[in-house]
Formats: structure tokens, sequence, C-alpha cells
């Protein structure tokens, strides 16, 4: 069985003093607005970097406190809704990026060169980096200039798995 991740970002609101989700709808194919999915494919490597099970990737238990109510219950619903979800967790945007800056190869477990050739060719781009873009792409869409009135430190990544 694999392992599903469902992730939500939100992003604090400097007028409004208050975090906002950012989500993205497509047309289902009965013309209804449904959310799209920001993570649907499987990776048990970048898995195991946001359950910080690999490295010093900087994840953090939730804090729900200051969740929009309609996130919060939400996410009371998974974890009460008998949906097999587990590890609810965060990380600040500006914290993953100097994590990045630091790490921007990792070990590839998967190398079966020479030995000697190890510290050249066994590090691959921390697959963390895709995951980065794919949320940069999605705060695009939401507000275009993002990044220049506001701080990474006001885009918390949210993210949960599930059997």
């Amino acid at each position: 069985m694999g392992v599903d991740i469902h992730l939500t970002i939100v992003k604090f609101d400097r007028d409004l003093n208050t975090y906002k989700e950012i989500k993205l709808y497509k047309k289902d194919d009965k013309n209804n607005y449904v959310p799209i999915d920001l993570y649907p494919g499987r990776n048990g490597e970048l898995f195991d970097y946001l359950s910080g099970k690999e490295d010093d990737f900087p994840v953090k238990p939730l804090y729900e406190k200051n969740l929009p109510q309609d996130l919060k219950n939400q996410i009371d619903e998974y974890k009460k809704g008998g949906y097999g979800c587990y590890d609810f967790s965060e990380a600040n945007l500006a914290d993953v990026k100097l994590y990045l800056k630091d790490n921007p190869k990792v070990r590839d477990y998967d190398y079966e060169g020479k030995e000697e050739d190890f510290l050249i060719n066994g590090y691959k781009e921390n697959p963390i980096i895709d995951l980065v873009k794919r949320i940069e792409y999605v705060l695009d869409f939401d507000d275009f200039f993002w990044d220049y009135d506001g701080s990474f430190s006001d885009v918390r990544i949210i993210y949960f798995f599930d059997r």
C-alpha cells in the first residue's frame, strides 16, 4: 500500500492580520469547481524528508491555533474520521529555502558506481527542490507579486500523510 501526501499552503495576509489558505480549482466532469490536489504524486524519498526521517529538514508539528477555521475543521475531520492520516506537520517556506541553500544535493541511495567515485557521483538534486517549485507556482497563481510585498516566512506548508 502506498503513502499519499495531503498538502496545503497558507499565507499570512498582513492587511487582515490572519492566515489565508491558498487553493486552486478546476471544473469536474459535472461542471462543478473542485479543489486541485497540490501534490497528486507519490515519492517515498520526498516523504522521508518531509517526515523528518532524513537529513535536517525543518519540519515542525502542526500549529493549528492561527489557521483559518474551515482548514482547522477539515484537519479535525481527517484526524477523527478514520482515514489513516498521520504526521500532521508544517514547514515555513523561508526555513525550507535556507535548508535547500545548505542541502542542494542529497545522497543517492540508488548509486551503484565505483566507491572511489561516490563523492562525485553519489549525490543527486534534493527532492525538496521540485516541491518548492510547485509551491511557488501555486503562490504565483494566487498572486503574481506574492514575493515582492511579503516574506517567505509568511508562507506555511502544511501537510500530512495517509495509508
